[in-house]
């Protein structure tokens, strides 16, 4: 086996949690309550070098009058949530204060749309009643679209925050809460067609419906403009739908 200085950092944690966790059974049974500051300290610090947050001490614990304090830099946003979020599983009595910033490196905008993009349309849980558009400027990166389940909507901001070069997120993602009568239709519809048959399975579907009050916007990536006027036509006079929007793009 190798090792590397995460392997060590993870060993050392290891040994000394285990110091940790005899001398709160040893409070225990001395019949004092309180784990001590310590102990929580050293229970931190293996849960974030579990997690990869802890690397290289770029991650410090502070333990004082119970409250957790995280100090120190991550590469994105989604470690400097994590971290919180282990520190706060560790004993919930605590109060959390995360000073961690995220330092990566700069990024060019067009790399971090890509990557993003990329990320979410990736996603399992990306499918042809949601779509998402990202933009982003500086580092802050905006996501805008619709997705048929609320949960969802921060699914895809995380995803979007797991990528380096991501500042912050805004996340202008609306819900439909489901495709419906309508959207299940048009589903049947496109992807039952000889044009399309079988796509609906692809990492990135061609076509997603999106419907809103009624209304249908069809939105994506085909091969020819062909396919897009034909989309169109599927569901604008074989559902109920009130109108259909077709934004589809051809690749």
């Amino acid at each position: 086996m190798k090792f590397n200085k995460k392997n060590i950092l993870t060993y050392f944690l290891y040994i000394t949690l285990l110091v940790g966790l005899l001398a709160c059974s040893v409070a225990a049974q001395s019949g004092t309550q309180k784990i001590p500051n310590t102990t929580i300290k050293i229970f931190v610090q293996y849960r974030l070098a579990k997690e990869g947050i802890l690397t290289n001490n770029n991650v410090h614990v502070k333990v004082k009058h119970n409250t957790i304090t995280l100090e120190g830099k991550v590469p994105t946003l989604y470690k400097r949530s994590l971290a919180a979020k282990e520190a706060g599983d560790v004993e919930d009595s605590y109060s959390i204060v995360n000073k961690i910033r995220v330092a990566a490196p700069d990024v060019p905008d067009s790399v971090v749309t890509k990557n993003v993009t990329n990320r979410i349309w990736g996603s399992v849980f990306n499918g042809i009643f949601d779509w998402v558009k990202v933009h982003d400027k500086n580092g802050i990166v905006t996501l805008d679209g619709w997705v048929h389940l609320p949960w969802y909507k921060t699914q895809f901001q995380t995803e979007a925050e797991k990528v380096v070069g991501v500042k912050s997120v805004r996340n202008n993602i609306k819900i439909t809460f489901g495709p419906g009568m309508i959207g299940r239709r048009a589903a049947w519809l496109i992807y039952n067609d000889p044009m399309y048959t079988g796509m609906e399975y692809l990492k990135d579907p061609p076509i997603h419906i999106i419907v809103n009050n009624g209304r249908v916007f069809l939105e994506g990536n085909v091969d020819s403009s062909a396919e897009v006027a034909w989309a169109s036509n599927l569901v604008e006079f074989n559902t109920n739908a009130i109108g259909v929007k077709n934004y589809l793009q051809v690749d």
